[in-house]
């Protein structure tokens, strides 16, 4: 453990979540650096999630932010999947922008800690499995690319997909400081070797590996510029821009309706017959939307005409 001390459930460093673009040398290196402890909080507090939970969310939401804003297209977005053999079942990740919202199946599954306090994330998603990354740019196909865990600790298993899946060298930390559904700190850093990069500037970097294995605690009482220029100020840094982090559902009302129009016709007379509310809820967020008898029929109504008109 460090020597913070983790016993208090007060946040010592007040900077808003937020996503630092930099490059490094001239652009032969890019850095993407977050913040992602108050949104890490809010998912835990939504899925009430276990501290191992609460750990792996907060490490899947910070690679899954530095991923959507690497897509410059504003209507484009992001959907990672790990569907892992661990306690915790497939978790996913949806990023637009800085926007995110997250799901995980079992999140209350609870795995002991270890003595140092890190909490179990490769045991909550497994050592094996898929990671299935999916970039919508908002027009034509949706591009996929999928790889094999290689340790469930999430980090690892990143840095696996950008060099396999994207032909892009790339180291990747990713950390989350919580206990007691309390997060202190959460947040990651992706660094990647651009086109025409020269050896000295990534064995510079592969030297300083292991400036990030602890990022978590390096955000606990840190900013993030003061972290970027501690970590790259002899390496000709420059920060290009600074995005904000919020975690936030687009879920509604209407998307649950259009949800419950898209059933099959055996599935709608099923649920109009029973004669009883239907509740739709939102993996995401947890928000549940109420359907009546009445408002299903009405909602069913202009199918069931195209089906008897069809008939004559």
């Amino acid at each position: 453990m460090s020597n913070h001390n983790m016993n208090n459930n007060e946040l010592i460093f007040h900077e808003a979540d937020a996503l630092l673009r930099m490059t490094l040398m001239g652009g032969q290196a890019r850095v993407l650096l977050c913040r992602t402890t108050r949104l890490t909080q809010q998912a835990a507090d939504i899925h009430q999630a276990s501290d191992a939970a609460t750990a792996a969310m907060g490490r899947l939401l910070s690679a899954a932010a530095m991923l959507s804003c690497m897509i410059k297209e504003e209507r484009g977005s992001v959907t990672v999947t790990v569907s892992g053999d661990g306690a915790g079942g497939r978790l996913t990740v949806v990023g637009r922008g800085g926007q995110l919202k997250i799901a995980v199946e079992n999140p209350q599954a609870e795995l002991t800690a270890g003595e140092d306090g890190r909490q179990d994330v490769a045991g909550f998603v497994g050592r094996h499995g898929k990671l299935t990354v999916i970039k919508d740019m908002g027009q034509g196909e949706p591009y996929i690319g999928i790889t094999n865990l290689v340790s469930g600790e999430l980090g690892m298993d990143f840095a696996e997909y950008f060099t396999m899946s994207e032909q892009t060298p790339s180291l990747v930390a990713l950390g989350c400081l919580n206990q007691s559904g309390t997060v202190l700190s959460a947040g990651g850093i992706l660094i990647q070797a651009m086109p025409g990069c020269e050896m000295s500037v990534i064995e510079e970097l592969e030297r300083r590996e292991p400036f990030f294995r602890g990022i978590s605690r390096e955000l606990y009482d840190r900013s993030l510029r003061e972290l970027a220029e501690f970590w790259f100020q002899d390496m000709q840094l420059e920060v290009l821009a600074e995005d904000p982090l919020t975690l936030k559902c687009d879920c509604s009302r209407e998307r649950m309706a259009a949800a419950l129009r898209s059933l099959g016709a055996e599935d709608r007379a099923d649920i109009a017959s029973s004669g009883e509310d239907t509740v739709m809820a939102c993996h995401f967020c947890r928000s549940e939307h109420r359907f009546t008898p009445g408002e299903l029929h009405a909602l069913f109504a202009p199918d069931e005409q195209e089906g008897s008109d069809a008939l004559h």
